[in-house]
């Protein structure tokens, strides 16, 4: 009788515990599921192997097919040189391409697979955002398959994204390459380093830094009489012709600026003009307009060892950025040696 009743007890118990263990898987495989909604992805969700993961640097990638193999080009020389343990990288990968076959599988290596709109800037202002994704990092790197890199001397021995991102202090909020003078003094976008303060402003300007940008905005013609189109300024948008989304580029030195920060860029010509503040560049801008075209940088090239990228699409000195693409290829040179990631606990954070 005992035997029975007890048979009678546990039946009902074992049927609970099935329940909830349904339930639960249920409840595990939505959660996987909205979680990886943004993210096409061959590889497991980013770990952490800092011990504070709010320290460990975001690098967004940008991609798409272009017309010719430069970009693939380039994606390639960043993944064989440019990955490390030291950050989590994102590759956006824009339109139907196969370059996510080329994407390693790593814990802190994701792709993004979205359809080609928006530009580069709207297509890392929608990643950034997604999920909130930003909030668990501090500081940022974003970049594009327009440049080459990164190149380093053989006597250089630091990492390439902590010497971007080295330069962002407590008044400096965007470090890039170059500046451009046209139609008025702004970083260039096609690298971008900057914080978590930098990158709220860029994407969620306060109420008085809108109002001290527009009381005072930035040139919005060209010399050829071409205008800017009148948006919002900063990077949160989805940017759908060539124009809009060079005026948002244009927007964020404004932008920073009017927040009470500055910016800062690699490019030596920069600091040699006046006292290299920011101020001292503009009063020359009106003679020097775009320097990433052939021998318009002060009569010469920008040299890669300068920028640690340089752009590869303008056919700025072919032959100095074929010699070092070679000879970085044969070096064998890798951002694992020289981004070493601190030995501690992993932790997961995706």
């Amino acid at each position: 009788m005992s035997i029975i009743m007890a048979s009678h007890i546990r039946t009902p118990s074992l049927g609970i515990l099935i329940f909830l263990i349904l339930i639960w898987t249920l409840y595990s495989l939505r959660e996987t599921s909205v979680k990886s909604s943004l993210y096409s992805t061959t590889t497991s969700p980013i770990s952490d192997d800092v011990k504070d993961e709010n320290d460990r640097p975001l690098v967004l990638y940008a991609y798409a097919d272009g017309n010719d193999e430069n970009a693939r080009t380039n994606l390639e020389f960043f993944l064989k040189h440019g990955l490390h343990n030291r950050a989590d990288f994102v590759f956006i990968l824009n339109g139907e391409t196969s370059a996510k076959d080329l994407i390693p599988q790593a814990k802190n290596i994701r792709y993004v697979q979205r359809s080609n709109d928006c530009y580069d800037m709207g297509a890392y202002s929608e990643v950034l955002q997604k999920d909130d994704l930003y909030k668990n990092y501090k500081r940022f790197i974003m970049l594009n398959a327009s440049i080459r890199g990164p190149f380093m001397p053989y006597y250089a021995e630091g990492c390439w994204s902590d010497m971007y991102l080295g330069r962002v202090t407590d008044q400096v909020k965007l470090i890039g390459m170059t500046v451009n003078c046209s139609p008025t003094l702004h970083v260039q976008s096609m690298i971008l380093a900057t914080d978590i303060t930098g990158l709220e402003v860029l994407l969620y300007p306060s109420d008085k830094t809108l109002a001290a940008y527009h009381a005072d905005p930035p040139k919005t013609y060209y010399q050829n009489g071409r205008s800017l189109p009148d948006q919002v300024p900063g990077m949160n948008g989805c940017f759908h012709d060539w124009l809009s989304a060079v005026t948002a580029e244009i927007s964020l030195t404004t932008l920073l600026h009017r927040a009470g920060y500055t910016v800062d860029v690699m490019m030596s010509g920069f600091h040699g003009v006046g006292d290299g503040s920011l101020e001292a560049y503009e009063n020359i801008c009106v003679d020097v307009g775009d320097i990433l075209w052939q021998n318009k940088y002060y009569g010469i090239n920008i040299h890669p060892f300068e920028t640690i990228f340089i752009k590869s699409n303008r056919n700025i000195a072919p032959l100095t950025l074929e010699r070092h693409s070679e000879w970085v290829r044969a070096s064998g040179y890798s951002s694992y040696d020289h981004c070493p990631a601190p030995r501690t606990k992993s932790r997961q954070v995706g």
